[in-house]
């Protein structure tokens, strides 16, 4: 009867531990004209008094890497290890490489935000009891809880300002048949380490904090432009896949005029430019479109297409 009670608790503090994670599922995809915000993760603050054989400050900033570049939301950027990137494009440039296939310099991204994380616990403790009824049978036991917390800030590189932060906390729990040795040898953010207490918290964490982050995160709206003029040639920044339509006529503008407040220098607006002439799309592609000048001159890259005039007959 013994051995009974322990293998049906034992299954059962399993099925409690995942109960206990994060159960928000996937992000929503993004908004058919909206831009993938360009981010980059720094290595987490940890301010937990966990002391152990993880790099939390690494491991977590990697888990939300993770989690960023699957919900297909952002545009992630490598910080952690970029200066191997660097120092590969550097050997490149060696004269002892063959010129075949050397990668372009001056092409690395441009984060436009940076995701801040701060570990504000991370801790598994005893004690404590809970109760199952199984058909009239009961199952109590003392156990372990294990509690993960983080702070998520999203700054603006550009102004240096604190955009927004979340907040997010996981917790999980295991019974008596759970300690701190089984732990030993568990490589952080494997599979095995979140089929334990600590890592199904860390895991509800990290999902909390992803939808916070897309929740709370600027969105820029996609709107054609002009991405390069090549003699009669006029390429658009957008195709089939931004839904744009040969045929179509669209008002160029110039470039907008800022306006800042003269006490705090912020922008308060951007005024819009001059309509300086028209294009008509001619040739489609999916990501690019080609246009010819209809009127007008002066027409360069980055300047902004109005919605559409009419369609030709």
């Amino acid at each position: 009867m013994k051995l009974l009670r322990n293998l049906i608790f034992s299954a059962i503090t399993v099925i409690l531990a995942g109960l206990s994670g994060c159960q928000t599922g996937r992000v929503p995809p993004l908004p058919p004209d909206a831009v993938p915000p360009r981010v980059a993760v720094a290595s987490f603050d940890n301010r937990s008094s966990f002391e152990g054989q993880w790099n939390l400050g690494a491991g977590m900033a990697d888990l939300l890497v993770s989690e960023l570049v699957d919900s297909r939301n952002f545009v992630v950027l490598e910080r952690g290890s970029l200066d191997k990137v660097v120092d590969e494009i550097s050997r490149q440039s060696n004269r002892l490489f063959r010129p075949e296939g050397r990668v372009d310099e001056g092409r690395l991204d441009n984060a436009h935000y940076l995701i801040r994380g701060v570990i504000t616990d991370f801790t598994q403790s005893s004690g404590g009891s809970f109760w199952l009824g199984l058909r009239h049978l009961f199952i109590g036991s003392g156990g372990y809880t294990a509690r993960v917390g983080l702070t998520l800030t999203i700054v603006d590189i550009e102004s240096g300002r604190i955009v927004d932060s979340v907040q997010c906390a996981g917790k999980a729990r295991a019974g008596d048949a759970f300690a701190k040795g089984d732990y030993k040898g568990i490589q952080f953010g494997g599979r095995s380490f979140f089929q334990t207490p600590l890592g199904i918290a860390t895991a509800s964490a990290i999902r909390q904090g992803l939808h916070g982050v897309v929740k709370k995160m600027p969105r820029i709206t996609w709107m054609p432009m002009i991405a390069e003029v090549d003699g009669p040639r006029i390429v658009l920044n957008g195709g089939r896949e931004r839904g744009l339509e040969a045929g179509v006529v669209y008002q160029v503008r110039g470039k907008g005029t800022p306006v800042t407040d003269p006490l705090t220098g912020d922008v308060l607006d951007i005024m819009p430019g001059p309509i300086i002439g028209t294009v008509r799309i001619m040739e489609m592609r999916d990501q690019v479109s080609v246009a010819e000048l209809v009127s007008g001159h002066g027409i360069a890259r980055g300047q902004t297409l109005e919605r559409p005039l009419a369609l030709t007959p």
